[in-house]
């Protein structure tokens, strides 16, 4: 199977227009913005998981010193859009998200390969130095500086004429680039190379910096593939710099996906899980950082095994 999607990873080429609707389908992660009234109404929360969690936390702190507790910001689900509440403050309804599945059957794995090899494939071209757009203002570059082109690790650094900065990474096994993060959120991809194979060079990290030198943003993507190559997974670590004012809660009506539903990872971590027509979507959303799943073809337990052995890792 490795030399399988070694052969593909090297021979697929796929039209423009493809590789464009599937970094525009991965980007949006499904999210459709809908105008419609809030509703002052209960709203079904987390409660019972949130509590558990700062619970655990306290319990912590006191036996053995300050324990960060995490705050998570996932998609909330309902039964319905007359359960979406209304405004805290009571003001005029206004607009919210819903996230809604599109219907859509998964991509194929040679098209997340192709879409996923973009940076690797052209790591001396200018024409892939775009990207790092978590924060508004940094997905437009300049030039770049290629600093290492070995595939074991390659590393290039990415300007622009303000003095903004962004370094990037690639490697043909996405374990290698664990040590380019800051540590800010991280994972451990030891068991996922064990039970899955991993695309060679379908990865890529990069770090934002400011015109002054300042923290701006950092991101982590890597695609395995299950052995028998029946199905895929993209694992997406992300973090921002703190945001002061976080955006509109997104809600989920249920019964709009096949499954939905919140699952505690062993790291105590809260996913929204969604799996839709073979599509599968799982996130762990905070003030400042992103954990997420996005594959083809997983069972349940499949997912939740691989929620269980990130050793996710989140400092806010």
């Amino acid at each position: 199977m490795d030399q399988d999607l070694k052969r593909i990873s090297s021979e697929l080429r796929l039209p423009q227009d493809s590789r464009e609707r599937i970094r525009t389908q991965l980007a949006s992660c499904q999210r459709q913005q809908e105008d419609i009234p809030m509703k002052k109404t209960l709203l079904k929360t987390r409660i019972p998981l949130i509590a558990a969690a700062v619970i655990l936390a306290m319990a912590f702190t006191l036996t053995a010193g300050a324990v960060a507790v995490q705050f998570f910001r996932n998609d909330i689900i309902v039964d319905s859009r007359e359960d979406i509440p209304d405004s805290a403050d009571g003001s005029t309804p206004s607009a919210v998200g819903i996230t809604s599945p599109s219907g859509n059957s998964p991509f194929t794995l040679e098209e997340m390969i192709e879409s996923s090899r973009f940076k690797s494939d052209g790591w001396s071209s200018k024409e892939t130095i775009g990207g790092g757009g978590l924060v508004y203002g940094y997905n437009q570059w300049d030039d770049f500086k290629l600093i290492d082109n070995d595939p074991a690790l390659r590393s290039r650094l990415v300007s622009r004429a303000d003095g903004a900065e962004k370094m990037e990474y690639t490697a043909e096994n996405p374990a290698s680039l664990m040590d380019t993060l800051t540590g800010r959120v991280t994972c451990d991809l030891s068991w996922m190379g064990e039970h899955y194979n991993y695309v060679p060079d379908g990865n890529f990290t990069y770090v934002v910096t400011d015109p002054e030198g300042g923290y701006v943003c950092e991101l982590l993507s890597a695609l395995y593939a299950k052995p028998d190559g029946s199905g895929y997974v993209k694992i997406t670590l992300s973090n921002t710099i703190p945001k002061d004012n976080y955006a509109t809660p997104t809600y989920v009506i249920d019964g709009s996906y096949e499954t939905a539903y919140y699952y505690t990872n062993s790291d105590g971590y809260e996913f929204l899980v969604k799996m839709h027509n073979g599509n599968i979507w799982a996130d762990c959303t905070t003030n400042c950082a992103s954990a997420s799943l996005f594959g083809a073809y997983l069972t349940q337990n499949e997912i939740e095994d691989i929620l269980d052995n990130l050793q996710l890792s989140i400092q806010e």
